[in-house]
Order: structure tokens, then C-alpha cells, then sequence
């Protein structure tokens, strides 16, 4: 599928908690169904501030130093000059080193800002999502990501006929494709777009997957404007502290535009449990401090250039300025096997681990920490079908010794579905070969 594409924001709370959670809230529109992830995510507390600021002494009077005002005047007028100009100087530069992008609230030679010019570009290609569900299980936890028909995010879910919103952005104009998160639109009845100019619009979904947070909607229009897609092949390559822009439908307010910066890449956002499936992680996620709010969810988050550099999806509530996006490359590779299969595939062996500690060490009999202690093993799943038992000792991979639980998740994820593995086991004491084929997660 060509590079040319976009994508959607998402849902929170409102209220802060008592004490800060470390989960984020994933920012949606009204609806917004989603999946889970596990390990909270870190707060960090700023140092209170406890002395007042120390005022700076004069300097003294030197010898020879200018005392005609005249003088004075003169030279600071001959700095004000050099100053100004150095600054116009510096603007140039770095508009130079941007691609030929001009310093924020500068004006290009029609008048307009980078800003503006940014926002013509794709605009027209950002999509409002009203969504319509049927009667949904009422989930036991609330979630980061919010259940699709949350309105605003602060809901269970929806009754039936329950309404939410979002925001998505067309990727294949030829084909009528428009990228946005999962927990906006799965298992949504219903799906309408509505164009910049106000056009309504019937969509359905082609797929998602909860995971990632991605969903693919068919649109009934195959002339809609495509958006730019930034090209990269790791948020890594991005500057952190460019310019952003988002584009979406926060608490129903249509086509809103917000600025701000690429804050930080590589964030980690767990995804607890809830009614719609097993705790999870959104990973790779990018971090901007542009205002996104429930509604945003699915929406673009795009450069100063007006290209698409990741989907809006989740905000920690209780905290300012703390967005995070799903990058743009991702998304797309999600998206193409959304389109081709209709899902994406998880590879799974269904086993519950834990880490090797000294006492565990101590108890099993094992030589060292390397490797990972089985916790649990899922019915008909892959581990169970090849005997993999509570208390085994995973040490190897495919012949490869494991340093840790982590390793082994890290080397499923790697694997394909329908792949062969062989695992090294320890049970009792006595060392055991494993043979079976990679599953796929069950959704």
C-alpha cells in the first residue's frame, strides 16, 4: 500500500485520582473500545521549589565605562541593530537545516504561517467518526483505552444503541481507506465520516486490531484527499522538540486544530486488562506535549510540513501536556495486514512467566538466573499441547540460552505464526527438549 495515508486520536478520565496512576489514558472521542496492557507506567514528581529567587546584585561601576546618555543610546541602538539582525539571521538558518521550513509564527512571502500552510495541506484528508454500538459487555476495570461509545472516555461503554466519537484520516483515496484507532470504531454497527466541508459519509470497518491499536474503515467515497505520510523508518530519526499539529474532533468540537512538540520517542504504555481482553502493552509510542483530548482519538499528529507522523491514541489524565501517538510507520504495517488478511497475527505459545530469583534458584535447582520459570500454561494453547508444565524451567530458545523472562517474550514476539521452536527445560531437576508450532493469539 503506497505511503500515502493517516490516522486517529483518543480517550481519558477527567478527574485526577488521589494518588497518581502510572496507566495513561488513551484519548477518544466519544466511543472508543480497546485493548490492555500490563506494567504501570512511571510518574516522575518535580522537586518542590523551596527558596525564593536571589536577586542579583548590581554590577560596579568601572573605569572608562560610557557616562554621556548620548553615547549610551548610540551604542545600544548599534546592538539592538546587531542583535535583531543576528536573529533574523539565525531564523534563516535553521529554516535552512528544516527543509525550508520557517521558525513558528514566522511568515512565508504570501503571509501565511508554516502553521497554516500545514494545516491546507491536511486538513482536508482529516476525517470526523461518529460511531453506533450495539449492547456490549459491561467491562470489569476502566481502561487507559476507553470502550468504544465511552462518550468522552469517562463511561464503562455504551447501551444499546450506544454513540461515540473520533477522528480518522483517508491513506488510499483511490481504494476509500481511512486509518484510525481500534478503540474508536471496533465492533461499532455503525460508522460515519464527515468531511471538513461538512459531507456525510458511510464507512465500515475493514478490521483492527486491539493490540495496536489500529483500525481500518472502508469509505463510501473514493475521491476524498489522501494524506502525506512522513517518511521514516524509526521514530528514532525524528527531532525531538519539532513542531507538531493535531488535527480532530475533541468533545465534539469539529476540525480543532492544537500545536505543540515531539516531546520523546520509545515510550512503553501498559494496557490493563479489561472486559474486551487479556492486559497488554502499546509500545514504541511516541510522546508530545500538542493538547489531544477525548475525541482526538484516531486523528493525525502531523510535522511542520503538514506529513502525518503518527496516530493520536492516549493521554495520562491526571497530567499535563502527556500525549502519546502510535508512529505512522507502524501504523502502516499494521494497516497492510489489516487490508490483506483482515486481522493481524500475534504470535503465542500461551504461557505465564515469571522471573528466576535466588530463591526460586534455590528451590528449583537451578545453576543460575538465566531463563524463565513457567507460571501458567493456557488450555489447548501451543505450550500446553507440547507439555509444557507450571514450575518448567525454560533455559533455551531454539538452541539460544535465554537470559531472562524478557528474552523469551522478545523471542515469541520475533517468531512467526506456524513457525517450529524448540525449548530447553528444566523440570525436577532433569533436562527436557520441547517441540511445537507458534499460535496465534486468540482475540
Amino acid at each position: 500500500m503506497s505511503q500515502a495515508s493517516p490516522f486517529n486520536p483518543p480517550p481519558f478520565d477527567a478527574d485526577p485520582p488521589d494518588e497518581p496512576v502510572a496507566a495513561p489514558v488513551v484519548t477518544q472521542a466519544a466511543p472508543e473500545t480497546v485493548v490492555t496492557s500490563p506494567a504501570p507506567l512511571q510518574s516522575v514528581t518535580a522537586a518542590p521549589l523551596t527558596a525564593q529567587p536571589e536577586w542579583i546584585a548590581p554590577e560596579p561601576a568601572r573605569a572608562g565605562a560610557a557616562t554621556n546618555p548620548l553615547l549610551a543610546m548610540l551604542i545600544g541602538a548599534l546592538l539592538s541593530c546587531a542583535l535583531i539582525g543576528g536573529g533574523i539571521v539565525i531564523g534563516r538558518q535553521s529554516a535552512g537545516a528544516s527543509g525550508g521550513i520557517l521558525p513558528l509564527g514566522s511568515s512565508a512571502s504570501d503571509g501565511s504561517t508554516p502553521i497554516v500552510a500545514a494545516v491546507k495541506t491536511i486538513g482536508p484528508a482529516v476525517m470526523n467518526v461518529d460511531t453506533t454500538f450495539g449492547k456490549r459487555p459491561t467491562p470489569k476495570n476502566k481502561n487507559i483505552l476507553p470502550a468504544p461509545g465511552s462518550e468522552g472516555g469517562e463511561g464503562d461503554g455504551p447501551p444499546e444503541g450506544g454513540k461515540g466519537k473520533g477522528t480518522g484520516f483517508i491513506i488510499d483515496s483511490k481504494r476509500g481507506l481511512m486509518l484510525t484507532n481500534a478503540h474508536v470504531v471496533a465492533d461499532a454497527k455503525a460508522v460515519q465520516v464527515t468531511t471538513r466541508d461538512g459531507r456525510k459519509i458511510n464507512g465500515k470497518v475493514r478490521g483492527f486490531d486491539r493490540e495496536s491499536d489500529i483500525a481500518v474503515v472502508q469509505v463510501d467515497d473514493k475521491t476524498l484527499p489522501q494524506a502525506k505520510l512522513a517518511d521514516f523508518k524509526d521514530p528514532k530519526d525524528l527531532d525531538i522538540g519539532q513542531w507538531t499539529i493535531a488535527i480532530g474532533n475533541p468533545y465534539g468540537q469539529e476540525n480543532t486544530v492544537t500545536v505543540g512538540v515531539l516531546s520523546a520517542v520509545g515510550r512503553t504504555l501498559p494496557v490493563p486488562p479489561n472486559g474486551q481482553g487479556d492486559a497488554f502493552e502499546l509500545t514504541d509510542m511516541m510522546q508530545t506535549d500538542t493538547p489531544i483530548n477525548p475525541g482526538n482519538s484516531g486523528g493525525p499528529l502531523c510535522n511542520a510540513k503538514g506529513e502525518v507522523i503518527g496516530i493520536n491514541t492516549a493521554i495520562i489524565p491526571f497530567g499535563q501536556g502527556l500525549g502519546f501517538t502510535i508512529p505512522i510507520n507502524k501504523a502502516i504495517r499494521v494497516a497492510d495486514e489489516i487490508i490483506a488478511k483482515g486481522k493481524v497475527e500475534h504470535p503465542w505459545i500461551g504461557v505465564g512467566l515469571r522471573p528466576i530469583d535466588a530463591q526460586l534458584r534455590s528451590d528449583l535447582g537451578v545453576p543460575d538466573k538465566n531463563g524463565a520459570v513457567v507460571q501458567n500454561v493456557a488450555p489447548n494453547s501451543p505450550a500446553a499441547k507440547a507439555d509444557l508444565q507450571p514450575g518448567d524451567v525454560v533455559r533455551k530458545f531454539n538452541g539460544k540460552m535465554l537470559k531472562d523472562d524478557k528474552e523469551f517474550v522478545a523471542a515469541i514476539k520475533k517468531a512467526k505464526v506456524g513457525d517450529n521452536v524448540k525449548l530447553e527445560v528444566m523440570r525436577q531437576g532433569n533436562s527436557k527438549t520441547l517441540n511445537f508450532k507458534v499460535g496465534d493469539r486468540p482475540q
